[in-house]
Parts: structure tokens; C-alpha cells; sequence
């Protein structure tokens, strides 16, 4: 896991791929600034529900119902997936099981600013910005969504439709997946700030690997799983849509050369 995140890092970070640098700004008003628009941003993505269009409507609906059908399969798969454990299979779901841990993502995170602002790279510090922004939104939105729910974890063996609401317990914070949230959260932003396509399947499917890992160690049922993907991705889709609408489109780009990769600021 260390590893993939040091490539990202190395590449990112790289001063000869960039055609553009901050100015000498100071550090403190550079961080004072970010620390105001993560507040504003912040706002706006928890308020946009107010004033949904009738497409994301529909999509917050299908997500929902989803969910909720897949409540039905939920021990099927549940069997399926403890009749398949393999010890060649434990390393690689362990890999998605770090991908999705909170811990990783935030230091990542801070890696990338602090990196960024150093380094007076403006594009990768507001993509460390971005990813804190999605992290904190969707991590608090699954805490609360665990709390409130209180779904009892497979491994009890209670079964999918056993609750116990209100509760601050880590056996009944099932739904939804932190993992998959966290996952789905860090592919996402860093996906639609790359936009390469082969990027974007890499990170998806380390996103994947991560939810998959949830139902292989038995720590949550299909539809926790299905839940947090969506608030992931939303969130993190959300956080680079409004930043890049506020800084007007600037994104990194990927492009192979003889030597191997050149990351390039769009603009």
C-alpha cells in the first residue's frame, strides 16, 4: 500500500511536469485561504441537496433503492463469499483493506498539501485539499449514517436485518462500509483530477478491491458496501467539481513519453 501511494506521490510532485507554479505567496495566507474555502466549499456540498435537479434526484432515489434491494441477496452473497476464503487471496484483500483505512488516506492527504505548498505546486495542494474536503464529508456523513442505523455486523450472525439504532458500537456500525466510503473517496478525486482513463481504471479498482475486502472479512454485508461506494464517490466527485469550478478547470493530466510518465496541469 506504502508503495502505490509513494508512486502517486513521486509523480505528482515531479517539479519538471508542471508549466505553471504559485506565486511567492506566503505560506500562512495560502493556508488560511484553503482553510476558508474548505469551510465554504464544505457548505455548499452538504446544503446541495436543498436544491437538487430532478437527475440527482433520481440518482440519490436509485442509490436508496439499491441499497434497500440488495438487502435481499445480502446473505447469499455473504455465503458465497465465506465458502471462497483462500489463503492466496488474503494478501491481495488485505491490500484493499488498507487502501480504504482512514488513516492512510488522511496522511496521504496531508502529504500532498503540505508537498504541494512546499514544493509551491498549486494543483497538487488543492488536490490534497480536495481529498481532505471528500474524506471529512463522506467519513462524517457514514459515521453518522453507522450511528443512527445500527446494523449489527455479519460476523454475529444475526443476520442482515437485525438492528439496534442509536447506538455507538462497533458491532452495529455496519451500514454503511467506512472502508468503501474512504476507498471510493481517494479513487474518485484522484481520478477526476488525473482524467486518464488508465488511471482511473487502476484507482477504481484498488477502490474495488476495498469494498470486495469488506464482505471477504466478513466486516459488512453487500448493501454496506453499495451504500458507501455511492457516498464516496459522491462526495469525492462533488469536492473536485466545485473546486475545479472555482479555480476554472485546472486538472492534471498523464501522458506517457520514452521515459516513462509526464504529469501535465490542464488549464
Amino acid at each position: 500500500m506504502l508503495v502505490i501511494y509513494l508512486f502517486v506521490i513521486s509523480v505528482l510532485l515531479c517539479p519538471s511536469s508542471y508549466s505553471q507554479q504559485d506565486s511567492s505567496a506566503s505560506h500562512n495566507s495560502i493556508i488560511l485561504s484553503d482553510l476558508t474555502a474548505l469551510w465554504h466549499h464544505s457548505g455548499d456540498i452538504l446544503t446541495s441537496p436543498t436544491h437538487f435537479s430532478k437527475k440527482e434526484w433520481l440518482t440519490a432515489s436509485t442509490i436508496i433503492v439499491g441499497t434497500t434491494v440488495l438487502f435481499t441477496v445480502d446473505e447469499s452473497i455473504r455465503s458465497i463469499a465465506m465458502r471462497n476464503q483462500a489463503h492466496s487471496s488474503d494478501n491481495l484483500f488485505e491490500l484493499g483493506k488498507h487502501y480504504g483505512r482512514a488513516v492512510n488516506a488522511f496522511a496521504f492527504s496531508g502529504v500532498l498539501y503540505l508537498g504541494g505548498l512546499a514544493f509551491q505546486i498549486s494543483d497538487v495542494r488543492l488536490t490534497g485539499l480536495m481529498l481532505v474536503e471528500a474524506l471529512a464529508l463522506s467519513g462524517i456523513t457514514t459515521t453518522v449514517l453507522k450511528s443512527v442505523a445500527g446494523r449489527r455486523k455479519p460476523y454475529l450472525e444475526e443476520g442482515p436485518y437485525s438492528y439496534q439504532g442509536f447506538q455507538f458500537k462497533f458491532e452495529t456500525s455496519s451500514l454503511s462500509s467506512g472502508h468503501a466510503t474512504i476507498a471510493f473517496a481517494v479513487s474518485s478525486v484522484l481520478a477526476e483530477r488525473i482524467k486518464n482513463i488508465y488511471a482511473a481504471v487502476g484507482l477504481y479498482s484498488l477502490a474495488a478491491l476495498t469494498a470486495i475486502s469488506r464482505i471477504y472479512h466478513d466486516e459488512h454485508w453487500l448493501s454496506d458496501v453499495f451504500l458507501g461506494t455511492a457516498i464516496g464517490t459522491g462526495f469525492g466527485v462533488s469536492a473536485v467539481k466545485l473546486n475545479d469550478f472555482v479555480h476554472e478547470g485546472t486538472a492534471f493530466r498523464i501522458v506517457p513519453t520514452l521515459n516513462g510518465l509526464r504529469v501535465e496541469v490542464v488549464f
